[in-house]
């Protein structure tokens, strides 16, 4: 009886520490979380923006949330660019749910070092500041983890 009771209280007691390290979140390092960016993108200081959407108010937006990032300094001469941003879209306005993509470009090479992409998300009104900063944002995240 006692080495019964002994056991449920063991149970008690166990069951609820083995329940707590199981569903808590596990530790990773932040650069355990997303696929390493290129040394070049990590590396660089200055950009040069191309918009292909055929749309200057999205082009303004990615710019604008390039200058509030603060990382990158834009400037106008592709030769003197350490990477090259391209904004392309794909499905136009004529889709339900439009694809928006921030290539990253290898300025010498033409090489592409990256993309992001982001949707309207199902939602036509969505501004073109929330799908820049959702573009810049992927990018941005991958930093703080690999910088």
């Amino acid at each position: 009886m006692r080495i019964a009771i002994t056991l449920v209280l063991v149970s008690i007691l166990t069951i609820p520490l083995c329940l707590a390290a199981w569903s808590a979140p596990q530790a990773t390092p932040d650069n355990d979380k997303y696929a390493p960016l290129p040394d070049q993108i990590l590396k660089a200081k200055t950009v040069f923006l191309i918009n292909e959407t055929g749309k200057a108010k999205f082009g303004d937006a990615v710019y604008k949330q390039i200058k509030t990032w603060n990382r990158w300094h834009v400037i106008t001469d592709k030769a003197q660019a350490d990477i090259v941003l391209v904004v392309t879209d794909k499905g136009g306005m004529q889709s339900m749910n439009p694809s928006y993509y921030l290539n990253v470009v290898d300025p010498k090479t033409g090489n592409q070092l990256w993309t992001s992409r982001t949707t309207m998300q199902g939602k036509l009104w969505r501004s073109w500041d929330s799908v820049a900063e959702s573009l810049l944002g992927d990018i941005r995240k991958r930093m703080q983890g690999n910088s």
